[in-house]
């Protein structure tokens, strides 16, 4: 990889680009990490608000979005391993909560593929959750699969999910900045969203912190919620009960800092099934088991994309050797900063970026 020689810093040429390149997309703030030889460095760019122009660093809290998945998948084989799941059984066997035929033959290993055939979300809150196809045979993704995974990983420990993940990889890792839900205690450390004009999001944080006066008035600890407190909270917040409205959310309401990501990349990568592939999406790229797949110019890689309102990322890293690159951003536009980021780190085009 070409970052081999960006030492402890981006060189200075090329980041003199992308802060330009910021600034037209325009991009207020980022953060670019860097894994090599068991070692991580941070590069923190710009501002983590546009209006007070603080500045984005180390310990800066972005909301990861999809990257939420592979925590969620990273928690699944630990459990797998302590003898509590099977990815060959199906999800209503642990959660009998699907009617129709084909849905009640997904199995985790559709779900953590991608191949379940669920949509990634449902438009309606009376809408079943019911597959487009039958399970295993394409590519589909699907945040809806991993927020009934969420469920069963509930159901199978007896703890809320924020409780499950911090057990089985906060906690473990030294993630003592992350968490599966925004916390309203950490306001000067967040990286705030802003739309693709550059302008600060409004009423970004309205429902994260509604719910948390909700569990205030209830005498209820918002981490320890399972699934039909946030279900019925969310209701009472005002929001239809459908899992993209709801928090936390095993497919999309991490936030962490680069320090901490890094930690678990170090960790997750490590796992040879990760790149093992499920389904085929195109030539040269696939899924495995939480993770993206991609084979191009002689390397393979694992990879996943971001995309929450407000805030675009990416991570790729290459299992052979334990190197990844990943680049969180604070911004609408942050798509074009992070493609030209990992381009420029691994030295060639990547057919992930063009699929996205």
């Amino acid at each position: 990889m070409i970052a081999a020689g960006w030492k402890q810093n981006l060189p200075s040429m090329f980041e003199r680009e992308i802060v330009q390149m910021m600034a037209v997309a325009p991009v207020p703030g980022a953060m670019v990490g860097l894994v090599r030889n068991g070692s991580a460095w941070f590069h923190p760019l710009g501002v983590r608000n546009i209006e007070t122009r603080e500045p984005v660093t180390q310990d800066t809290i972005f909301q990861a979005a999809s990257l939420s998945k592979q925590v969620t998948a990273y928690a699944a084989f630990a459990l797998r391993e302590a003898g509590k799941l099977d990815f060959d059984r199906t999800l209503v066997s642990y959660v009998d909560d699907l009617a129709d035929e084909r849905a009640r033959k997904v199995t985790l290993r559709h779900v953590l593929s991608h191949s379940s055939g669920f949509p990634n979300w449902r438009s309606g809150a009376t809408a079943q959750l019911v597959p487009e196809f039958e399970p295993g045979s394409k590519f589909q993704y699907s945040g809806e699969g991993f927020f009934y995974l969420q469920r069963i990983l509930e159901e199978v420990t007896g703890q809320g999910f924020c409780e499950v993940i911090s057990r089985l990889v906060f906690q473990p890792l030294g993630m003592n900045s992350s968490s599966m839900i925004w916390k309203p205690e950490l306001p000067d450390r967040y990286a705030l969203p802003h739309n693709n004009r550059g302008e600060l999001r409004p009423n970004w944080d309205r429902r994260a912190r509604r719910l948390y006066e909700i569990a205030n008035r209830r005498g209820q600890t918002i981490t320890a919620w399972r699934y039909a407190d946030y279900e019925s909270a969310t209701r009472e917040a005002g929001d239809p009960p459908t899992p993209n409205n709801m928090v936390p959310n095993a497919a999309a309401s991490m936030v962490t800092t680069g320090p901490d990501y890094a930690r678990f990349l170090k960790a997750a990568i490590r796992n040879p099934e990760i790149h093992k592939e499920q389904i085929r999406i195109r030539p040269m790229l696939g899924w495995g088991l939480g993770w993206g797949i991609e084979r191009t110019a002689g390397r393979e890689y694992v990879w996943q994309w971001g995309d929450n309102g407000g805030y675009k990322n990416f991570v790729v890293a290459e299992p052979a050797s334990g190197d990844a690159v990943f680049v969180f951003t604070d911004g609408d536009s942050g798509a074009r900063i992070y493609d030209r980021i990992v381009t420029y780190a691994t030295g060639h085009d990547h057919p992930a970026l063009f699929w996205v």
